[in-house]
């Protein structure tokens, strides 16, 4: 039983990282590091025009402090990475004599956007200018466009022209990321005056990609006039038909947010 307790004792701060003070200064910028991701402080203190980075690596941040002064123009910036966007299929060359063309390469599928981060602030406040809160979710990639299909070889006086290769289909665009989740409680230490309107929440979700282009159909063979009268004609190959443009995203749903005076 003794080793048991060790045990739990020793997992404590993989949960949460306990500190005194948490100070940015003012225009200073800092990212947050793994040991940051949620703090229990006695004091907080961001300056004037301060900018705190949520970094990819983290899904947000949780705060509770007892003692928070917050500056003018302070800013908390967790917005999901932008998605990327699908490769533009292969194009193909002309054919040989009297074979059919190659169809285009498909577009390479965009992928979603990221979820903006979760943020979680517990705040006795003594002095508040205004915080604004990015949170927004990630953009989504395109789709790629598909390639252009291949030119059908041309005829000769022993076979007829081939037709053109059909266009690559478009790449599915990728889905916007959901806004982050945002919960602020506060309350006022001595006189202060505090609302609602000093925080400013920006957590919509992230813009769908745009479907992948359609790749053209390759054109068809030449045909020929033969002087054999036994193949005097051989007619031009028909050209080929267009890809399918990709399928459509969505857009990423607004996340939640949640401001409560204690």
């Amino acid at each position: 039983m003794k080793n048991v307790g060790l045990l739990l004792v020793s997992c404590l701060p993989l949960f949460a990282f306990s500190q005194t003070d948490f100070t940015v200064a003012s225009g200073a910028q800092r990212t947050l590091s793994a040991t940051e991701r949620t703090l229990s402080l006695k004091t907080m203190s961001l300056g004037d025009n301060c900018v705190i980075i949520i970094p990819p690596s983290l899904d947000g941040w949780t705060v509770t402090a007892t003692d928070a002064s917050i500056g003018i123009g302070v800013k908390i910036i967790g917005q999901g990475i932008k998605g990327s966007s699908g490769s533009a299929g292969a194009s193909s060359s002309s054919a040989g004599n009297c074979m059919y063309g190659v169809n285009g390469g498909p577009g390479g599928n965009g992928s979603n956007g990221a979820f903006g981060k979760s943020v979680s602030l517990n705040l006795r406040i003594r002095k508040i200018g205004s915080l604004l809160i990015n949170v927004t979710g990630g953009s989504a990639g395109n789709g790629g466009a598909g390639g252009a299909g291949g030119k059908g070889g041309n005829a000769t006086c022993s076979c007829n022209a081939g037709t053109g290769g059909s266009g690559g289909n478009g790449g599915r665009a990728g889905s916007g990321g959901n806004g982050g989740n945002v919960t602020i409680s506060y309350s006022a230490i001595g006189n202060t005056v505090i609302s609602n309107s000093h925080f400013t929440i920006e957590n919509a979700g992230g813009a769908a990609g745009a479907s992948g282009a359609a790749g053209i159909g390759g054109a068809g063979g030449a045909g020929i006039t033969c002087p054999d009268q036994k193949s005097a004609a051989r007619l031009p190959g028909k050209s080929g038909s267009p890809g399918l443009a990709g399928n459509k995203g969505l857009p990423g749903s607004k996340g939640v947010t949640t401001l409560q005076s204690k």
